[in-house]
Order: C-alpha cells, then structure tokens, then sequence
C-alpha cells in the first residue's frame, strides 16, 4: 500500500487538495468554477504531456511556450489570410511545431549539444520567428467555428483531448516498446544503448511529439482567447515542466507517467484558481507554486535516497 500511495502520490495530493479547499470555500466547488479549472487547465495539460516524453529520457524542452506560440500563429494565419478550412489551420500549427521539435531532438542527439542549450536556442528563435511572421501584432477575425477547440462552446472538448490525450500515452508509454524504451533510455543512457535500443531515435521521437504538443496547445489557446498572439503563452515551458515534476517525474530521466503529469497541472491550476477566489495577490501566487515544486522535488529525492536509487 506504501509503494501504491508514493507511486500514485500526485492523484492523492490533488484530491486531498480538492477536498480542503471546497470545504474552505463554497466558490470553489461550484460547477462553474469547476469547468473553468478543467478549462484552463487543458492547454498546460497537454504542453505537460509532450514535456514528460522530453523528462523520461532526462532532457529538457524550454521552447515549448515559443514553440506553441508560433504554432498559433502561422496555423491562424493560415485560416485568417489564406482561407485554409478549420481542421487544416489546426493541423498546419501542429505541424509548425512538430518541426521545430524534430529540430530540437535532432540537434539534441546527433550533434551531442545538451537539451538545455539546443531548447533555450528553439525558444528565442520560436518566439523571434512568431514576432516576424505576424509583424508583431495579434491574428485576428478567427472563423467562428474555430472556437470550440479551446472550449468557448463547451468546457468537456478541451477537458476531453487533454484527457483523451493521457490515456494515448499512458497506453503507449506501459504496453509498447516506444514507451518502455523511453524509461530505459532516461533510466540509464548506455545500458539502453548496449541492449540495442535506437536511444537517438527516441530521443529525436520524444523531442518530435513533444514539439507536436505545443503547436496543438497553441492553436487550442488561440481558439480559447478569439486571438493568435505571438507573445502568448510566455512562461509556459516552466509550467509544464513544474507539472510533470509535482505530477513525480524526475528530472534525471526514467520516471514519471501521464495522468500524473495531468494531476501536476491540476494541483497548479486548482492552486492559482483558489487564489484568485479569496483575492490573493498573484506574486503570492507565484511564492505558493514555486515552494510547492521545490517541496515535491525535496520529496522525490528523499525517498529515493531512502530506496538507494539517489546516493549523492
């Protein structure tokens, strides 16, 4: 039952977390509040879920928020200026950002540049690409269909992909090979390699979906706000990595899992969402969630030093 609870441990958290602040305020456990967290939570859900494929084999994706931003923007403009139909803008800005992450992953592991460098690089490039094929200014007159991806016309559709999501890489990550060689490759890098696993081409994989993620999360944001702005979505590479880290991921790579991740982003949502209900000031908001993620990370390593996986 121990190793259940710490496996299981953010599902617990969120709950426990849920219980406490519907009891301590009546706001909050409204159904409307309640669909605007899940509402809101979509978008950060789903650039977590790419991230946690990045954090399994021990990188980083900084340039998700840039990423997702300008996977917005050109999959918008394409709608807006080129008369491209709904489904196609939607799969343009993916495609934006699939490309930008198979960049990253290829960069990532045939030229041996550390994760950090190549995605901070992505991230001022994304950002800077986004500002110039826009010309600085916000992608307006959306058609009017577009916005159900982000949930205008029902909280459930962006409640439902994120979640439709976690159970597709929750599948894949326990019952194919893809999955398992992803723990295998963050687990121990060389082992994988000398067992015969193609440890480039996962990672380039990981990096890939990842970058697919964002630009999806983009276009969902776009739909949500009624604009594609290329200074969206600033900050939140940050988010999605803190989400798979409370979610239980760990950032040296061959751990973590999907619904987790997906809790992760609940418990910061639910947070941000309570602090808003009783008026607290957002730099507040800011201290909670931070001392949050360096408590769960304290956490992590205590009771892997306590296992013997963790001895420096």
């Amino acid at each position: 039952m121990g190793n259940f609870i710490a496996k299981h441990s953010p599902i617990f958290i969120l709950a426990f977390l849920c219980i406490v602040l519907a009891v301590a305020s009546p706001l909050f456990r409204s159904s409307a509040n309640l669909q605007n967290v899940m509402q809101r939570t979509a978008v950060v859900g789903i650039l977590a879920l790419g991230q946690l494929l990045v954090i399994l084999t021990a990188g980083i994706d900084l340039s998700v928020g840039s990423v997702a931003a300008l996977g917005g923007v050109i999959g918008c403009m394409g709608m807006v200026n080129y008369g491209l139909p709904i489904i196609p803008g939607i799969l343009l800005g993916t495609g934006v950002g699939l490309a930008c992450g198979a960049v990253s992953g290829v960069l990532t592991a045939k030229g041996r540049i550390p994760p950090f460098i190549v995605t901070l690089g992505m991230m001022m490039a994304a950002r800077g690409l986004a500002l110039i094929v826009s010309g600085a200014v916000p992608i307006f007159g959306l058609p009017p269909g577009f916005a159900w991806l982000g949930g205008t016309r029902g909280w459930w559709l962006p409640a439902g992909l994120m979640f439709g999501l976690a159970a597709v890489m929750a599948f894949m990550l326990r019952y194919t090979r893809f999955g398992r060689s992803l723990y295998a490759v963050g687990g121990n890098n060389e082992a994988a390699r000398l067992s015969g696993l193609p440890v480039d081409w996962v990672r380039i994989a990981a990096y890939t979906i990842s970058g697919a993620c964002a630009g999806f999360g983009g276009m969902m944001m776009a739909s949500r706000s009624g604009v594609a702005s290329p200074t969206e979505l600033q900050m939140f590479e940050l988010n999605a990595v803190a989400a798979c880290v409370i979610g239980g991921a760990s950032l040296s790579g061959g751990e973590g899992g999907a619904f987790a991740a997906i809790a992760g982003a609940l418990i910061m949502t639910v947070l941000q969402n309570f602090c808003n209900l009783q008026d607290i000031n957002v730099h507040w908001q800011q201290i909670l969630v931070g001392a949050l993620l360096v408590a769960l990370v304290f956490y992590d390593n205590h009771r892997k030093r306590k296992s013997g996986l963790l001895r420096q």
